[in-house]
């Protein structure tokens, strides 16, 4: 009888504090892909805490894909040795001198575990093994397409020029004198009027970047001098090297092209996977469903 009266007693103290406790929403669930194999939720802290091993949070539609892709591969029965996930891993603790300690501190700081980690890693690889079984192999571009993007979209060397600045100011003789003197100094006159002239180290400017007011540039010849008469001095300029802008060949810009023609093609194959990948996957997001209580 005492126990069942202590026990009473202790339910109506520890009650009201009951009552009055927050309730504190420690996760939830997002959405749910239902595949093949797997009905995988997903949840909030996936996409609000953990962080990829590059400290980026990783956007939900990225996990949907790579959940999608993760069932594929057994769906499918895809010729994959899934062990090699695991030597993969194992291949990066050797190659960075890690241990289990070393990689429990690294996923603790991307805020996951020790298996949420290395089903991070395994994934990651995973990920990459898929798409070239899936798509990249494909990615193969004929010499046609290569030409065709070549001749559509040229490039090109950007044209360039070297130049000599210098600054000869007016003092206190007379600018006509002043000018007669740098004359007979540019065009290499052996004459006892010529003056010593401190040129500037080469500056090299690109076509594209020269200012308006200094468009006289691109038309000069090397070796050739310019003299502009400005408010307190002369300001010569000597072109001392420059290089039209040309046209690329075809080979300089092949590696250029064929990833550009590989990015475009496994864009277009990924979005058509997609659209062929909702007959047989849903995914369902619980932000849609409202509950309503009377």
């Amino acid at each position: 009888m005492k126990l069942i009266q202590f026990c009473i007693a202790i339910l109506l103290t520890t009650l009201p504090v009951c009552i009055q406790a927050e309730l504190i929403l420690l996760d939830k669930i997002e959405c749910v892909v239902c595949g093949p194999t797997n009905n995988t939720p997903l949840v909030d802290t996936d996409v609000s805490w953990k962080r990829s091993l590059d400290g980026q949070p990783v956007p939900l539609q990225q996990q949907l894909q790579q959940e999608i892709m993760n069932q594929q591969v057994v769906a499918d029965k895809m010729p994959i040795d899934l062990s090699i996930a695991d030597k993969y891993v194992e291949s990066l603790k050797k190659q960075n001198n890690l241990n289990d300690n070393d990689l429990k501190e690294l996923f603790a700081q991307v805020g996951r575990t020790f298996s949420e980690g290395i089903s991070l890693l395994s994934n990651q690889y995973m990920q990459e093994v898929f798409t070239h079984y899936k798509f990249k192999s494909q990615l193969i571009p004929t010499e046609d397409d290569i030409a065709k993007y070549y001749h559509d979209h040229p490039e090109y060397d950007a044209g360039w020029c070297e130049v000599q600045v210098a600054h000869v100011e007016y003092g206190t003789q007379e600018k006509s004198q002043l000018r007669q003197k740098l004359d007979a100094t540019v065009d290499g006159n052996n004459s006892a009027s010529k003056i010593d002239i401190e040129w500037s180290s080469p500056v090299k400017l690109y076509l594209d970047d020269i200012a308006e007011d200094k468009q006289f540039i691109t038309a000069m010849n090397v070796g050739q001098t310019i003299i502009k008469e400005e408010k307190d001095s002369y300001e010569l300029y000597k072109l001392v090297a420059k290089q039209d802008t040309k046209l690329k060949s075809l080979d300089a810009c092949r590696s250029l092209i064929t990833d550009r023609l590989n990015r475009n093609k496994f864009q277009t194959m990924l979005e058509n996977y997609n659209k062929e990948v909702k007959k047989f996957v849903d995914i369902i997001n619980l932000n849609d469903y409202i509950m309503v209580q009377d």
